[in-house]
């Protein structure tokens, strides 16, 4: 009788990449293989000059390196450091009342609710009392460096909120059933990709004062010569200026404020160029945000009897604050590190000019790094900026977090 072999079962695989934990292992090694030419590139390009220029701040450099001094450029920038640990503990302060008081208003029990509010209240109390420590700061710090950050807080306070306006009443327009809308779009588009040289190059003799496209037309509508402005050249605040303009008298306690006074003439003529670049691009963002919208939301609307304002406030600002958001946070972003057109246009009164009214952040680094050849200050007053752009980024994503609906 013939007997009936059956072929042998092969023995289980061993090794490091057999079974379900080699799998893992496999797809772990293909997933860092994959991220290890962007990850090399950001190391090599982004982390490294980060990391050699912090050492840079650490030390007096001009044209070459001369001696390690740790935190001194720091602290010729920032002012005694009692000050800035004032500072620094008030501001951390007012963060950790912010943080109770938001706890405190979830709580149901009253004792516990009063209690929290009044450790909240006593927080902001003191966290006032050490920003107002501020004044040490400035009497001991560069006063330049202080002045730059409050143009480029001009700057980011005239041109952020009204580029998102008026980019969301285009975006409105150009959603609606029109004809040539795409036209329109690639029109508001045309600004954002031209280069910026160049389009601040043209707007440079826009503002001229004398033969300038502005002035011109104001001049054929009746304005007298004297009474034209100045644009670039004028380095007078806003607010003086208005005040002039009525005949009003400039009250003392304006004239003696920067803050009161407002920025300059010229800062709000480069105000008005960022303007008319980025309000096509936002605009083109709302669209996309707008698009996202469901259209059956705004029907089921309109069937309970919903109006138009009552859509916009209700289904369109709601569903579409994460693009606001983006939007916001990035033109902030933008305009604390804004340079080229700055740059263009200022160099016919010189840099940061007139009597430094347009001398943004950015500009003050600049000047000091190419023009002083102090690279250890340039380098850390870089990342003094990096601090500020870092703790704005923090406060809008913590207010956004309540206020940002994601559909």
């Amino acid at each position: 009788m013939a007997t009936l072999e059956l072929p042998a079962t092969p023995a289980p695989r061993r090794g490091l990449f057999a079974g379900r934990r080699g799998r893992r292992i496999r797809e772990a090694l293909q997933a860092y293989l994959f991220l290890f030419p962007a990850t090399f590139l950001l190391l090599i390009f982004s982390l490294l000059p980060v990391g050699y220029a912090f050492y840079v701040s650490l030390h007096k450099w001009r044209i070459q390196r001369e001696k390690f001094i740790g935190f001194d450029n720091y602290l010729k920038a920032l002012g005694e450091p009692r000050d800035i640990a004032y500072f620094v503990v008030g501001l951390a302060l007012l963060v950790a009342a912010w943080f109770v008081w938001r706890s405190a208003m979830g709580l149901k029990s009253g004792l516990r609710m009063g209690l929290q509010s009044g450790a909240a209240v006593l927080l902001i109390v003191g966290g006032i009392g050490l920003v107002l420590s501020f004044p040490g700061m400035l009497e001991h710090g560069d006063a330049e460096l202080f002045h730059s950050i409050l143009v480029t807080a001009f700057y980011s306070a005239g041109t952020v909120p009204v580029q998102l306006v008026l980019a969301f009443f285009i975006a409105n327009l150009l959603f609606q059933e029109i004809k040539g809308k795409e036209t329109y779009r690639m029109l508001y588009f045309l600004p954002y990709i031209t280069p910026s040289v160049a389009s601040a190059a043209v707007w440079t003799t826009i503002f001229e004062p004398r033969r300038g496209l502005i002035n011109s037309v104001l001049t054929g509508l009746g304005v007298a010569e004297g009474q034209l402005p100045r644009w670039l050249f004028e380095p007078t605040g806003i607010t003086e200026l208005l005040c002039q303009w009525l005949g009003i008298p400039v009250p003392f306690w304006v004239a003696a404020s920067p803050v009161l006074a407002g920025p300059s003439l010229a800062l709000v003529a480069v105000i008005i160029f960022n303007i008319w670049v980025f309000t096509g691009y936002n605009a083109v963002i709302f669209l996309a945000g707008l698009g996202a919208i469901p259209y059956e939301l705004y029907e089921a609307a309109k069937i309970d009897g919903a109006g138009r304002m009552t859509l916009l406030r209700h289904i369109t600002l709601p569903l579409l604050s994460p693009t606001t958001f983006f939007l916001m946070m990035m033109g902030v972003i933008g305009t604390f590190k804004a340079f080229n057109h700055i740059y263009v246009m200022t160099q016919v009164v010189g840099l940061g000019g007139p009597q430094g009214t347009t001398e943004t952040a950015s500009i003050f680094i600049f000047g000091h790094f190419w023009r002083g050849h102090r690279y250890g200050y340039a380098s850390a007053a870089a990342f003094i900026l990096f601090a500020i752009i870092l703790v704005l980024t923090w406060i809008q994503n913590r207010i956004a977090a309540e206020r940002v609906h994601y559909a």
